[in-house]
């Protein structure tokens, strides 16, 4: 099998060979005794013929096999001794890592390559099916059998920026192979992953492993305004050297250097950085070739709010509360009585979340906490019901309010029993009973405690100040619960502002991505790294948040390449099973390798025969 058949007419060369030793005039050799005698030569010039009799000799045959073998070079010959018969399920990595570029092309170039060359190595009625897989599998190809459609489905798609996850590929492809008699699993990586089972052949791509990159940029207050920390690490098995640029805001903060040894881990800092400003850094080896994947060369940092949030505390009087809340970091409290509340309601309502003891509602604009409610139904979903005695308070399982929280030796008089409906989730139980529980409604957050703290000891346990912070912390989470840390492909669940009418993502591009409505947000799963913008849009004004989603991931800055079945060295080739083949090789290389070698032994015999 010839990858460009049509270059086969550069065979006419070899009968042109031949035709120049037909037509080269040949005359003996002979020792004359004088250069007299060198007159009557041209006389033989005259005499000469020029068609001849073929007369073999080693330099014309070492010419026509280098022409021969650079004829079949230029071809492009498949090495096929052993054709495959069975259908073949390719899982094809997809992940950050894949976007390593050795000599001029990426590890995903060479991995489509190499589908391509497996797609060529079929026979029959055999088939091939790709799955391409970075977090999540997707089938890019199904039972195909030409080259060329497999090329065209595998160049529409790029590797990704997130870490790889092969077991659900693993499994989808197990649950396709079903489908076929005997067939081939066969991943296609640069086998940075942990792969179960032993049934899976494995095609290595990549060689190289250097790669700095910057794990980590941390800010952190000073007294004059923040200092910034850079984190670089060389994954390499190389020293490598180069320099970290930092940038606050849209201007320079200057540069420092850095030279690490193969697994070293550097610091970098810088300090005297303004308040309250968004830093980038950005990484550039001295030499390319110290650094072979660009992804997490980049990262941001944005420093943490430190708005205040207000909460309004509606109570007859509730000393326990008032001192508890009063406790609680980045707080702002307010207390008003229930004719108060109410003219706040027809105005401007400005508190982030309001805490109502004992009031019966109705419930405020954004986040809610409602203490001992009456008998009702304050809430969709949420029945309070009549109170019960003999109260003996448990936490239920998994419940994010009781982290840190205890209850043994609590003791409750009497609480009301709360009936919850979809949406909401249980916190605190006696027997069948619920007594506190919180719920996520179409545009707030509530939460419902059922017992009348001056009938219980709660507020005298050391339990009482962090469920309060806990409680807090879930109806409005700080940065609106944007985690710290943020990886492409990680899905992150946004928690709107109190009075949001619409939220949307922007990237650097101003490309934006509505979340809501409906409320509550979308998840929003960013797709690249780069510094993003959340906007929440209310009826007077937006507000505005950044957002740092960093690149680098440990597992894919490791760009050695392992076999990912367990041996944790580089993959040998792989091998055909009894009575079926390898992959289909291309010769180009050792045909012109070939070719040079005879180029050169027909120089020297030349060379020789002067």
């Amino acid at each position: 099998m010839f990858y460009h058949p049509w270059m086969l007419w550069l065979a006419l060369t070899m009968p042109a060979i031949l035709a120049l030793y037909i037509l080269r005039p040949r005359r003996r050799q002979s020792v004359i005794p004088s250069t007299l005698l060198w007159r009557p030569a041209p006389a033989g010039l005259e005499a000469s013929r020029p068609w001849q009799r073929l007369r073999s000799g080693p330099l014309l045959w070492l010419q026509l096999l280098a022409a021969a073998l650079l004829v079949l070079a230029a071809a492009g010959p498949v090495w096929r001794a052993v054709i495959e018969s069975r259908s073949t399920i390719v899982l094809l990595d997809a992940s950050a890592s894949m976007r390593a570029v050795e000599q001029g092309a990426t590890r995903f170039d060479r991995a489509r390559e190499e589908v391509v060359s497996l797609t060529a190595g079929l026979r029959g009625d055999a088939t091939i099916t790709v799955i391409a897989f970075d977090r999540q599998p997707r089938v890019v190809v199904r039972d195909s059998a030409q080259p060329r459609e497999v090329s065209r489905a595998l160049e529409r798609i790029t590797p990704s920026t997130c870490a790889a996850d092969p077991g659900p590929a693993l499994s989808l492809a197990r649950s396709l192979a079903r489908q076929y008699e005997n067939p081939r699993l066969v991943l296609v990586s640069d086998g940075g992953l942990d792969l179960p089972g032993g049934d899976v052949d494995f095609i290595s791509v990549g060689g190289g492993d250097a790669n700095v990159s910057i794990a980590a940029l941390h800010l952190r207050s000073t007294g004059s305004g923040q200092a910034a920390q850079v984190t670089v690490v060389n994954h390499g098995s190389r020293p490598a050297s180069g320099t970290v640029a930092l940038m606050k805001g849209h201007y320079p903060a200057g540069s420092k250097k850095w030279r690490l040894a193969p697994g070293e881990t550097g610091h970098l800092l810088w300090t005297g950085l303004p308040r309250n400003v968004t830093v980038e850094a950005r990484l550039k080896p001295d030499r390319p070739d110290m650094d072979l994947l660009e992804l997490d060369n980049l990262a941001w940092a944005v420093p943490e709010g430190k708005t205040k949030r207000k909460i309004l505390l509606v109570t007859g009087g509730n000393v326990f509360l008032e001192r508890a809340l009063g406790l609680m970091s980045q707080a702002e409290v307010f207390v008003a009585d229930a004719a108060r509340y109410q003219l706040l309601l027809h105005g401007a309502y400005p508190y982030d979340i309001t805490v109502l003891d004992g009031v019966p509602g109705p419930l405020p604009p954004g986040a809610a906490l409602l203490v001992d409610p009456p008998a009702g139904a304050p809430a969709p979903g949420l029945t309070v019901g009549p109170a019960i005695d003999r109260v003996r308070p448990a936490p239920a399982p998994g419940s994010p309010l009781l982290a840190y929280v205890s209850l043994d030796d609590v003791n409750v008089r009497d609480a009301r029993v709360l009936t919850t409906g979809a949406g909401w989730s249980v916190d605190i139980v006696s027997g069948a009973n619920t007594l506190f529980a919180h719920g996520e409604l179409k545009d707030r957050r509530v939460a419902v405690w059922s017992v009348d703290l001056h009938r219980s000891d709660l507020p005298l346990r050391p339990a009482f100040p962090v469920l309060m912070q806990n409680t807090l912390d879930w109806l409005l989470p700080p940065a609106l619960g944007v985690p710290g840390s943020i990886r492409p492909g990680d899905e992150v669940k946004i928690v709107p502002p109190p009075l949001a009418r619409r939220m949307v993502v922007e990237d650097a591009g101003g490309a934006a991505q509505e979340l809501a409505p409906p409320f509550p947000p979308s998840p929003w799963v960013p797709a690249e790294p780069g510094l993003y913008r959340l906007i929440a849009y209310r009826d007077d004004g937006s507000t505005v948040r950044e957002i740092a989603v960093n690149g680098y991931i440990a597992g894919e800055a490791d760009l050695r390449a392992r076999d990912p079945r367990g041996s944790g060295d580089r993959a040998a080739p792989v091998e055909a099973e009894a009575g079926e083949s390898r992959r289909a090789l291309p010769l180009v290389q050792w045909l012109a390798l070939s070719a040079l070698l005879v180029v050169m032994v027909e120089w020297g015999v030349a060379s020789r025969g002067r």
